[in-house]
């Protein structure tokens, strides 16, 4: 008996699959992108303003010289998100040159909480003023009423070398003083006095018979004004020496950088 052949079943097409559209994620991941590149670009622009503006404040208070490079850094993260709060976190600036008179250095400042609104208070604004032993000698006169061959650092003072003229020989004097800060100015106490190697305090030296007169010019200390040349919002609170170098502390806080106190220079007494 013949076996019955039966066509074979046609094969069943699989269904194509569906592409998935791949664009709308990189027209998605493109935005993105670009909203982040904004953002950046934006803060960057705001930070660089807001940097300028306060420069430009500085300057115009502490008389910096225009050629003066003038350093200013905004901590605290985004300057876009901190300008939501209306404050910048931090901010330190470097003036490499500032001089007070003829007095030169450096200062560094550091304040924390400033307003956006100028003529609001920040919270906190230190200002560290370093002069070199080289460039303190500029206040020989306001330390003795004599003509003073050599002024060095010697921590904690300042000492002023001279010659003492008597009956044409020279007698060499070296005085030690202590600088002080009071009603915005610097002073200067004699702590320690020598005369051809022999020490004297300041009363000592104007009891001894025959030096009443180097006494009398030894110790005519004036004080230096540093007051005429800050701000009525900065106060000098220290004078040290540290090292070689004479570092003054000035405190500004709750100064407005666009008030009055910060624009009209102060006054000693």
């Amino acid at each position: 008996m013949a076996e019955s052949t039966q066509p074979l079943p046609a094969t069943v097409p699989a269904p194509a699959k569906r592409r998935r559209r791949v664009w709308p994620f990189i027209v998605a991941a493109f935005v993105v992108v670009a909203l982040i590149v904004g953002y950046v670009i934006a803060d960057a622009a705001v930070k660089a303003y807001a940097q300028d503006q306060i420069k430009q404040k500085v300057v115009a208070a502490l008389g910096v010289d225009p050629a003066t490079r003038v350093d200013v850094k905004i901590g605290g993260g985004s300057v876009l998100l901190q300008a939501l709060s209306g404050k910048l976190a931090t901010v330190d600036i470097t003036i490499p040159k500032l001089a007070f008179g003829q007095l030169v250095g450096a200062a560094t400042m550091h304040a924390t909480e400033v307003p956006l609104d100028q003529s609001a208070p920040l919270k906190k604004l230190a200002i560290t003023y370093r002069v070199s032993e080289k460039n303190v000698s500029v206040l020989a006169s306001a330390l003795s009423g004599m003509k003073l061959d050599t002024v060095t650092l010697n921590p904690p003072e300042i000492v002023a070398n001279a010659t003492f003229q008597v009956l044409g020989f020279g007698i060499p004097v070296g005085l030690g003083l202590t600088p002080s800060a009071a009603n915005g100015q610097l002073a200067f106490t004699p702590t320690s006095i020598l005369v051809s190697g022999q020490k004297f305090t300041s009363k000592q030296l104007l009891a001894t018979p025959g030096l009443g007169g180097l006494a009398k010019q030894l110790l005519k200390q004036q004080t230096f004004c540093v007051a005429q040349y800050l701000p009525k919002a900065l106060h000098v609170t220290s004078v040290k020496v540290i090292g070689h170098e004479l570092v003054l502390a000035i405190s500004g806080d709750g100064a407005a950088l666009g008030g009055s106190a910060f624009t009209t220079k102060g006054s000693c007494g």
